[in-house]
């Protein structure tokens, strides 16, 4: 919605409430308690405020509609417009939190429509824009009421939440409801599309996931990271179909910053080198040296290319290789081994916070930490706290009470599957020596002992090689080829003590 729709539709209430003001009295008997309240209210806090609000004067508005709200209880006419505003002047200063929690309680109370759609509209943006409070917005509010005067995309956010969170919840019919009010081809239809994919994926319906994300990727979808998403879970379902060719094609579609994209480069190297294109994908495991996936979970990293190195014969680089992965992840072990806390395993924690939902959170308290340091700008001239400072900061110290446990519990669990799958990475590791070992024993054995000697060594290609001169670009990173030919014809230096 744009800014002057919503300016109109702020207005059309406002409409509403200054010609309520102006109306005559009534001297009905219905009307008698109306007229009593009218007279025992004190209105000039609120109208003060509003003054300010008019004039995008938030941040002096605020005090005086939070004034109002003190003297008074919600059943008193004009609250819930005096709690409106506010809510609306924090989020203009840029207090999300407390702007949305002042708007999620009264729209919970559904006190007039366009207010309820005025604030829908900003959960609706801030949910595709920022990080933000989703069992507030989304559980709490949008989830909790039926909103049927409501219409248009508007009608799409509420109707796709709703659906998924009956999905979630068992409610299949129900979420299915909700999901066919939901105009196709719009935002949330190929949300939802995507939804329906992956839980065809969770039934095991492998090819009829497929068949609804090729309707996504043939589709009019602006979601660019949509889009990504579709892409990257196609190319897994045909890599496990074993079609890595288009697996491979699928993955270079990606639209992302490659910089976000290493498990995607990690997930190509895989197909290339199930291809037999072990250039190609030392290539690409090259790529990891960047200094910038330094902070990427990658054990793999260390198996693959120690796979590719043992079939091309390079038994010394392959044993480097589990080397370098002690070497990268040894403290990490050490400290799994000594069950220490995750907040001391601080090589591994730099790695979880990295995951997606847990960056979610992160962001979520980091921003929250930054509002609240602002609240200061309430405070009076002295520099001292007045009721409306001190109610924000109440507001924020419970969020980040809650956000800062909700982020323990997803670090805590996120640790215990990085510390089982680095022990079995662990393993696959000292496997791979084990293996590497074996094979330049059989190696050597059939050198030196096949009564027809040793096969005749390859011929060379001609390439041209261009040394590299310690720098990585990266739009080059998906692109790095390695010139890596086979060994397995040749003579070590190690042969000799076999001998």
């Amino acid at each position: 919605m744009t800014k002057k729709a919503a300016a109109i539709l702020v207005f059309m209430g406002l409409w509403v409430f200054t010609n309520a003001l102006a109306a005559p009295m009534e001297t009905s008997a219905e009307n008698e308690s109306e007229a009593a309240e009218a007279a025992s209210v004190d209105r000039s806090s609120f109208q003060k405020g509003y003054e300010f609000f008019i004039d995008h004067e938030y941040k002096r508005a605020c005090p005086y509609f939070y004034e109002f709200m003190q003297k008074y209880s919600p059943d008193v006419t004009d609250y819930e417009w005096a709690e409106f505003f506010l809510g609306i002047s924090l989020e203009k200063l840029g207090y999300s939190h407390a702007g949305a929690e002042i708007l999620a309680r009264l729209v919970r109370r559904k006190p007039n429509q366009k207010i309820v759609q005025y604030s829908l509209e900003i959960f609706e943006n801030m949910s595709r824009t920022q990080s933000f409070d989703k069992d507030l917005i989304i559980d709490q509010t949008i989830c909790e009421a039926q909103y049927g005067f409501i219409e248009g995309e508007l009608s799409d956010f509420i109707h796709y939440h709703q659906g998924v969170y009956d999905w979630e919840h068992g409610f299949i019919d129900w979420g299915n409801a909700h999901f066919s009010l939901i105009l196709p081809g719009t935002y949330y239809h190929y949300r939802y599309l995507y939804k329906k994919a992956l839980w065809h994926l969770y039934e095991n319906r492998i090819h009829e996931s497929m068949d609804i994300l090729d309707q996504i990727l043939a589709g009019s979808c602006d979601d660019e990271d949509l889009v990504d998403e579709a892409l990257k879970t196609q190319a897994r379902l045909l890599y496990e179909l074993g079609e890595y060719d288009r697996a491979d094609m699928l993955y270079q579609e990606i639209e992302q910053s490659i910089l976000e994209q290493s498990q995607n480069l990690m997930e190509r190297a895989w197909a290339h080198y199930r291809m037999g294109n072990q250039e190609k994908a030392m290539g690409l495991l090259y790529a990891f040296e960047a200094p910038s996936f330094q902070n990427h979970f990658t054990p793999e990293y260390y198996i693959l290319k120690s796979f590719i190195y043992k079939d091309v014969c390079h038994y010394e680089s392959a044993l480097n290789v589990v080397s370098e992965f002690t070497g990268r992840y040894g403290d990490s072990l050490k400290g799994i081994y000594h069950r220490i806390d995750v907040s001391e395993n601080k090589d591994l924690l730099l790695l979880i916070l990295n995951k997606k939902d847990i960056r979610f959170t992160w962001e979520l308290l980091t921003l929250l930490e930054e509002e609240r340091f602002r609240i200061s700008e309430f405070k009076d001239k002295k520099g001292q706290d007045n009721d409306l400072s001190v109610y924000l900061d109440r507001i924020y110290a419970l969020e980040i009470g809650k956000v800062a446990e909700t982020l323990r519990l997803q670090v805590q669990s996120e640790y215990e599957r990085y510390a089982n799958e680095l022990l079995q990475y662990e393993e696959e590791a000292n496997l791979m020596a084990y293996e590497v070992g074996l094979d330049m024993y059989q190696r050597v054995q059939q050198y030196h002992y096949n009564e027809d000697g040793a096969p005749e060594g390859e011929e060379t290609r001609g390439v041209v090689v261009y040394p590299f001169q310690g720098e990585f670009w990266n739009d080059e990173l998906a692109d790095y080829k390695v010139v890596l030919p086979s060994k397995c014809k040749d003579m070590e230096e190690w042969d000799i003590f076999f001998k």
